[in-house]
């Protein structure tokens, strides 16, 4: 039987810290229920005792994971304050902070269960779509904010806080200059190193060797030569972080909260199909969904895969995403039958991924 993590000292300061700015705080200490056993952070939802409640996330404690997810709470924060501009239920961030060397990031709740659970009915593929085109929107709209209201880390301190990037970087990571470049497919091949050198430092055996990728990632990056105009992605759709209502007696669910923007980036929209079509050929799939295709061309006035340029992009964040699925299981400890099985489908997915790129 697995135990449900407790709380860290340091979530129990943040929790502590903001009941005690509630003006309708009640005696008692704030109820604190972990969440997100097994990702990147540590997550809990803090209640008080009128019902109250928020979200907590914290920073890994030490700097034992990927490359990418170093900077991540400022990330989200970012991402929530530029994509949290569109038409689309996220979380508000109700305050930031450091304590202890660790991040943290308050957020509103939202309501729902995640798209993926067996108590709801599916979500509307044009619906899907509409959130997409308005997030996209959003994600390229010029965004000003003052230096003073964004929690910047120390080792990002020349970066603009309104978009996270260096002087001269458009593409990458926000937070992370040694991960941008003022390219799209300079960004890519910065992006995928670190994960392949990740995988050196962890002892992950790639299905299909370090060389290989890079030559056929190499082949493939004209494909971002057309890509000029930076969009912030989410980068993490899965059914998992779309929250929808109801759960019961309806065909089609409302969707009710985009979550866990921690893995969003500068790259092109191209991007954001991945997590919406898991362990198969994306643009495949993808050209195969005509109602999220069409809902989002209504919404946007844009095409999500216009070329085959954008076929190869989307397979391109493919193998980057699979790559990180392969290595990440190593530094957060996942184990078990369900893992093996998992790390076994990444790992036939990373193949066909590299075999539709040669």
């Amino acid at each position: 039987m697995s135990r449900t993590p407790r709380p860290s000292d340091t979530m129990i300061a943040v929790a502590e810290h903001w009941a005690a700015e509630r003006p309708a705080m009640q005696p008692g200490s704030p109820t604190i229920t972990m969440l997100g056993a097994g990702t990147a952070n540590e997550v809990a939802a803090v209640e008080l005792d009128g019902g109250e409640r928020v979200i907590v996330k914290l920073s890994p404690a030490d700097a034992t994971g990927l490359t990418y997810e170093r900077s991540l709470m400022a990330t989200e924060a970012l991402a929530l304050r530029i994509l949290g501009r569109a038409e689309v239920p996220q979380p508000e961030i109700v305050f930031e902070a450091t304590l202890d060397g660790r991040d943290a990031l308050v957020m509103t709740e939202l309501t729902g269960r995640p798209a993926n659970s067996t108590e709801t009915v599916p979500l509307a593929r044009d619906v899907l779509g509409r959130t997409l085109a308005r997030l996209h929107e959003a994600g390229r709209t010029p965004f000003h904010v003052e230096p003073d209201d964004v929690d910047i880390p120390a080792e990002a301190a020349p970066t603009d806080p309104a978009t996270g990037l260096a002087e001269g970087s458009r593409f990458g990571y926000p937070f992370r200059p040694e991960l941008q470049a003022a390219s799209a497919a300079d960004a890519y091949r910065l992006i995928v190193e670190a994960v392949l050198t990740d995988a050196q430092r962890f002892e992950v055996d790639l299905p299909v060797a370090a060389g290989e990728i890079r030559h056929v990632i190499e082949d493939a990056l004209p494909a971002f030569d057309s890509v000029t105009e930076p969009t912030l992605v989410h980068f993490d759709l899965w059914e998992g972080n779309l929250l929808v209502m109801p759960e019961h007696g309806a065909e089609a669910a409302q969707l009710t909260g985009v979550i866990d923007h921690e893995r969003a980036h500068w790259a092109d929209p191209t991007a954001d199909l991945v997590s919406l079509a898991l362990f198969t050929d994306v643009p495949e799939t993808v050209v195969a969904d005509s109602e999220l295709l069409r809902a989002y061309r209504e919404t946007s006035g844009r095409e999500l895969l216009p070329d085959e340029d954008a076929r190869t992009r989307a397979r391109l964040w493919s193998l980057y995403l699979a790559l990180v699925m392969v290595v990440e299981g190593v530094p957060r400890g996942y184990e078990g039958d369900w893992f093996d099985e998992h790390d076994a489908s990444v790992r036939t997915w990373i193949g066909d991924i590299a075999a539709s790129l040669a």
